[in-house]
């Protein structure tokens, strides 16, 4: 198995790594650990390593700061809020969608019918519609034998 070869680490870098990860190895990326620990044996290394451990222990020393009783409160409170909002919007959306869906049918209907219905000026009598003629009782029994 070989081993993958990596540029060794210069000082501006080995000091922006130990700034973001601290001075233990164990915090830095994989990909450029190795390289940064041979540097970490150098004198400058040691020194860059001494100032970061310094920084680390005091802020391993710090505790964060409590946030306010209310605090959590007031983002749970927020969250629900927004989702009744939410559901509220949600369930308008649904009903003005189905109205809508509604006004189109009985547009498209009211369309269909208008296009289908002949015009009054055809109609000689009162019996025209738009599926044909209206028949009456005594003509339906004519027409049968």
């Amino acid at each position: 198995m070989t081993e993958k070869k990596t540029a060794p680490v210069d000082r501006e870098t080995f000091r922006a790594l130990v700034d973001a990860y601290g001075s233990s190895p164990h915090r830095w990326p994989d990909a450029i650990r190795d390289p940064a620990v041979s540097f970490m044996e150098t004198e400058e290394g040691r020194a860059l390593v001494a100032d970061a451990a310094q920084l680390d222990a005091i802020l391993f020393r710090l505790q964060p700061p409590v946030p306010p009783a209310g605090l959590a409160a007031g983002i749970l409170a927020d969250g629900e809020t927004w989702r009744t909002r939410r559901q509220r919007f949600r369930r308008w959306a649904i009903s003005a969608g189905l109205v809508g869906i509604g006004l189109a049918g009985g547009l498209t209907g009211a369309v269909a019918v208008a296009v289908i219905t002949p015009p009054p000026a055809l109609s000689i009598n009162g019996t025209m519609t738009a599926f044909g003629e209206l028949q009456f009782d005594s003509e339906l029994t004519q027409e049968t034998p």
